[in-house]
Order: C-alpha cells, then sequence, then structure tokens
C-alpha cells in the first residue's frame, strides 16, 4: 500500500504487474470494477454517518475488499497514478472507520492529498496537534474550493444549534474558504460532551462532506474512474 511511484513497474502484458518489493500482481479489470461499485455501494448504503472518533472499523468485510482493490488498475497503469490510488483506497479505508489502514497509507506518502488525510486520520484519533500539522502541511487544497461551497449550503438550511460548537458551525457556514483548523476545534469541544448530540449531527455530516470532496478530487485524477 505504501509504494512510491518508483517502485512501480509496468509490464508488458496487460494483465499482469509487477511491482519491485512483491510478487507478480494480477487483476481483471471487470472484476476490478465491480469489486470497487460494490465497495462503493456498501459504504453509500451504511446506515448512519461515520462519527466524529470511531471505536473500531464499521465493516471488517469491507476492509478486505479495499484491500483487494489494484492499485495499478486504479492508476490505469501509470506509474505517476499510484499515489493518488493509495490515497484513494485511504479515503474507503476512513469512511469504514478503519483509522488504522488509512494511517498505514499514508503515513509514509507525501502528497498533499495523502497529507489531508493525514490530519483526518489523526482528528478522528483525537490527536489534534497531530492533525493540525498534516492540516498545515496539505496547504490549500484544490478539493477544498467547492467543499466551502456545500458546508455553507447545508448549515444554512439546518436549524442553529448553541453553545461554543454552535458557534463554530456559524463561523463555518459563513468563512469565505474551508479552514479545517476550526472542524478540529470544533471536534475538540466535542469529544468529552456526549450530551450535544445535534451539534454531533452537524459535525458528522461536515465530516462526510470533507471526505467526500477530496474522494471527488483523486477521481478526477485516476484513470480508471476518469469515464465511471
Amino acid at each position: 500500500m505504501g509504494m512510491s511511484e518508483a517502485d512501480v513497474v509496468i509490464d508488458q502484458d496487460e494483465t499482469k504487474r509487477t511491482t519491485q518489493a512483491g510478487p507478480e500482481l494480477t487483476y481483471d479489470e471487470a472484476e476490478q470494477t465491480a469489486l470497487l461499485a460494490r465497495t462503493l455501494d456498501r459504504l453509500g448504503n451504511r446506515a448512519g454517518l461515520p462519527p466524529l472518533m470511531p471505536e473500531g472499523p464499521w465493516h471488517p468485510g469491507i476492509d478486505t475488499e479495499i484491500a483487494n482493490v489494484s492499485l495499478i488498475w486504479l492508476s490505469a497503469e501509470r506509474a505517476d497514478g499510484v499515489p493518488s490510488a493509495a490515497a484513494y483506497l485511504a479515503a474507503l479505508h476512513l469512511w469504514n472507520d478503519n483509522l488504522s489502514a488509512a494511517h498505514e497509507i499514508v503515513q509514509s506518502a507525501e502528497t498533499p492529498t495523502a497529507m489531508l488525510l493525514h490530519g483526518i486520520v489523526h482528528r478522528r484519533e483525537g490527536d489534534y496537534d497531530n492533525a493540525r500539522y498534516w492540516f498545515r502541511q496539505a496547504g490549500n487544497h484544490p478539493a477544498y474550493h467547492g467543499l466551502q461551497v456545500r458546508v455553507a449550503a447545508y448549515l444554512k438550511s439546518s436549524r442553529p444549534v448553541g453553545g461554543a460548537v454552535g458557534d463554530a458551525l456559524e463561523q463555518m457556514g459563513a468563512q469565505g474558504s474551508w479552514n479545517p483548523y476550526l472542524f478540529v476545534s470544533a471536534a475538540a469541544m466535542l469529544e468529552y460532551r456526549t450530551e450535544e448530540r445535534e451539534a454531533r449531527a452537524r459535525l458528522e455530516y461536515v465530516q462526510q462532506l470533507e471526505l467526500e470532496a477530496a474522494i471527488r478530487f483523486l477521481e478526477g485524477n485516476l484513470g480508471a474512474l476518469r469515464d465511471e
């Protein structure tokens, strides 16, 4: 999962792919397409939104499915697409609440998207200082541009909530561009306030918008998904 661009070698045989660090990998394009579609369907139809701080993976079987998605297929057999493919699988693990699997992928990656996902991992772990560090490393990510519009529209249509978290949500809706540090602060406020269910629901929805923004950005970079 942690392969760099240099680790990938494309075989001349269209059905066989190799890596310098491991055995020959094979894939069937139709099977891969069906596998990913099934995985996305199961994640999209899960009951309830992913929590801010999960206790463990939502569905262990989905982790197996994600692990069986071929990086080489997903990257359309381009070595420079492998980092985006790996980040995409990390995002799916995040959707499935498997922070450990997501972290294993992004911890050695150096792309802005991997750093963004790294920040989400640590925020959901409750490691807020590390989350801020990785969001700072990610910089003003292109995925943020559409994200703020969606967040503002959602919060505008939602009933306001009170308290400090409500103030943070109000700021999120009014800000001109996405501020990941404000989200970190709001999540930290809620960590020990289990009674504030409405505020938690708002943040969980915003969190899902954030993840979907990263996934959409990655889908635009991946040859196997560009025509989906």
